[in-house]
């Protein structure tokens, strides 16, 4: 038994004729005789009358052809339900997120994809690049939102926002009145740095000595373990610090410190979004297409579109 006989019955019914029926379900006409004759002996009964000229049901056929046409119609409906079901997005997401995404970009994210999907519940856990990485591949989050590309078979890695590295002075510092600032020029400047082990420390680090200045600490420096901290110590004047751009919006937007590029060093780089391949939960899936598609890029944008030293600058 299966549906694809039940529905040669009906169409054989509705038709009144064998041929006819085998060119609207596209078989030949032995197979649309087949399926009947299948039938036939599934039941032990004669559904059809063959001493007439026409494809005729028998009283047994015409019982069956009126459940068929029910089964038919029920399967159709339940085919339309999964279909609706499937475009509903709930559950629970779990995200995770080192400090530069987790701080400055899911909040804004997060409240876009919260009024497009609002019956999923989410749960968000912070912790470094390699913390976050481990909660992915462990299966205790569905997504992590992180600074570097991370090179794991296991894992599916998707480039997600642009990020870029920038220079924060206070506003009354001399570097800041100065048009065109050097990685040089930071050798005798006070640095407000992030502990040692942070992954924005470590990129910074990184990119100063391929310009050839290694920034040792010295006496007045500072260590402090949040980015929030450090831009809140470089607009109290403690000294000058490198950070992200997500970081340092508002105080720009409310001009509270002063942001350059340093003039011989490019330091922009990718966020990035990682996932288990194993992972294929729908809110996942879901999250996933938010924010590598067009809604997660303008939610992105807004947060810059009042700031005009970005474009400015480029």
């Amino acid at each position: 038994m299966n549906l694809t006989r039940l529905r040669t019955l009906v169409m054989v019914a509705r038709s009144g004729n064998i041929s006819k029926a085998a060119l609207d379900l596209h078989l030949s006409q032995p197979a649309v005789t087949k399926h009947i004759q299948s039938l036939e002996e599934y039941y032990g009964k004669s559904l059809i009358d063959r001493s007439a000229r026409e494809a005729v049901l028998t009283e047994e056929g015409h019982l069956l052809y009126r459940y068929a046409v029910e089964i038919l119609r029920l399967m159709d409906e339940a085919d339309t339900a999964l279909a609706e079901v499937s475009k509903t997005v709930q559950g629970s997401l779990r995200l995770g997120a080192s400090s530069i995404p987790g701080q400055y970009i899911l909040p804004f994210v997060l409240g876009e994809f919260n009024r497009s999907y609002p019956d999923v519940d989410l749960v968000v856990e912070m912790g470094d690049t390699g913390q976050i990485t481990r909660l992915v591949l462990e299966n205790n989050v569905d997504l992590g939102l992180v600074g570097n590309r991370v090179k794991e078979r296991q894992l599916e890695c998707y480039p997600c926002a642009e990020d870029e590295l920038v220079l924060i002075l206070p506003l009354d510092h001399p570097l800041a009145q100065v048009e065109e600032i050097r990685a040089a020029d930071l050798y005798r400047e006070k640095i407000v740095w992030r502990e040692v082990g942070s992954g924005t420390r470590k990129t910074v680090e990184g990119w100063l000595a391929q310009a050839g200045v290694k920034l040792e600490e010295k006496k007045g420096d500072l260590e402090l373990g949040s980015t929030g901290a450090v831009v809140a110590a470089v607009e109290a004047g403690l000294g000058l610090s490198i950070v992200s751009i997500w970081a340092v919006v508002r105080p720009l937007a409310w001009k509270t410190l002063a942001v350059r590029r340093l003039k011989d060093l490019s330091m922009k780089r990718q966020l990035y979004v990682i996932r288990s391949t194993q992972n294929t939960r729908r809110s996942a899936q879901a999250f996933l297409d938010f924010i590598l598609g067009d809604e997660g890029k303008r939610a992105l944008d807004q947060i810059f579109a009042e700031i005009p030293w970005f474009s400015e600058q480029e």
